[in-house]
């Protein structure tokens, strides 16, 4: 006879939290599970998050309580399943693998749906369905860490993104394959994370500090400076991420703002911030981009000026890994980097480049 494994569900809203006709959030869990089975040898356990909400909505502290909601029940179960929207699911996927690092050793696998559960045609059942066969089958084989669930494929919740509003193959890892697939049987690919037998001996560690006070501003040659030099004049930062081209190129041209009667350009910008105590993030906006600022000269003065750089990472991840390491280390640029590039729990591009 198979062991029985404990799933904990945990509703947070989102389009496959809302049933009937007009749509409305749906009263529970339980309510919305009402015709879905989980398959044989799973018992499942359903809760809701306070502040069930379209995922838009759903702030970084928000997460922190989802993870904290987890984290009281992480004794009692084998896996876990959050119900989310997708439009910021990909946030979440990016906070859980930060608050929980490598201290999480069971499986979190976060799942969503482009339809209702009441709409003809609607993903929720095999949405549903297959992640209790995916918690089934990566807690019998002692596969951990934080996962999405999209029809028939499992990505690595550290790379994740949204490529699509409609489609239902709504999610992928740039860079990567999926670390799963659906199949009649579940068919395990490169990337999946094994039970580490010490830190599995261990108590769940959380730390869910973030800096609040952080902007991603889009550079190209006709952003003006300004939009960075104001915040750092009114002191409302303390970290921003610049989005910015190839391999960490920002733009060097000069503008005359008229309204102070100066000039300056980006560069000066994020050296004016560098001063002002507010970290400088630097992002490549492809899908394999990895930000190296020594490679050309833009990028090099860019770090020159205090730059860091943001390696590979995907934009939500950039987000949530920088917010928490300026948390963690507010006044230690060097400290903020090397945590930046250190490969934690999957979310960097891995492979040497030659670089000759």
């Amino acid at each position: 006879m198979n062991k029985i494994t404990k799933v904990y569900v945990l509703n947070t809203g989102g389009t496959l939290g809302m049933i009937g006709n007009p749509l409305r959030a749906a009263k529970s869990a339980a309510e919305l599970m009402e015709g879905i089975a989980p398959p044989r040898d799973v018992e499942v356990v359903f809760d809701d998050f306070k502040l069930r909400q379209d995922s838009t909505n759903i702030l970084h502290a928000e997460r922190a309580m989802m993870a904290r909601q987890i984290e009281a029940n992480y004794q009692k179960f084998d896996a876990f399943i959050v119900m989310h929207g997708t439009d910021s699911m990909a946030e979440t996927a990016a906070a859980f693998c930060m608050f929980f690092k490598e201290s999480l050793q069971k499986p979190l696998i976060l799942v969503g749906a482009q339809m209702t559960k009441d709409e003809v045609g609607s993903d929720v059942y095999m949405q549903l369905s297959n992640s209790f066969r995916i918690a089934k089958s990566f807690h019998q084989h002692n596969v951990v860490g934080v996962y999405n669930v999209c029809i028939g494929d499992v990505w690595d919740g550290s790379r994740l993104k949204k490529r699509a509003e409609s489609n239902f193959m709504a999610f992928y890892t740039p860079g990567r394959n999926p670390v799963a697939r659906i199949w009649p049987h579940i068919h395990f690919e490169e990337g999946v994370r094994y039970q580490d037998p010490v830190l599995a001996a261990q108590n769940l560690r959380i730390n869910t500090e973030l800096e609040n006070k952080l902007g991603t501003i889009r550079v190209s040659a006709d952003t003006p400076p300004w939009m960075l030099m104001d915040m750092i004049e009114k002191g409302r930062l303390k970290g921003v991420i610049l989005e910015c081209k190839g391999a960490g190129q920002i733009p060097s041209r000069e503008w005359t703002d008229y309204q102070t009667d100066t000039t300056y350009s980006w560069i000066d910008a994020i050296a004016a911030a560098t001063k002002a105590g507010i970290h400088v993030g630097i992002l490549s906006p492809f899908e394999d981009g990895r930000v190296i600022l020594d490679r050309y000269e833009l990028g090099a003065l860019a770090k020159e000026a205090g730059a860091i750089s943001l390696e590979s990472l995907t934009p939500d991840m950039a987000d949530v890994k920088f917010r928490h390491a300026i948390a963690l280390w507010p006044d230690d640029r060097e400290r903020i980097q090397k945590f930046i590039s250190t490969n934690i729990i999957g979310e960097l591009l891995t492979g040497i480049e030659d670089q000759d």
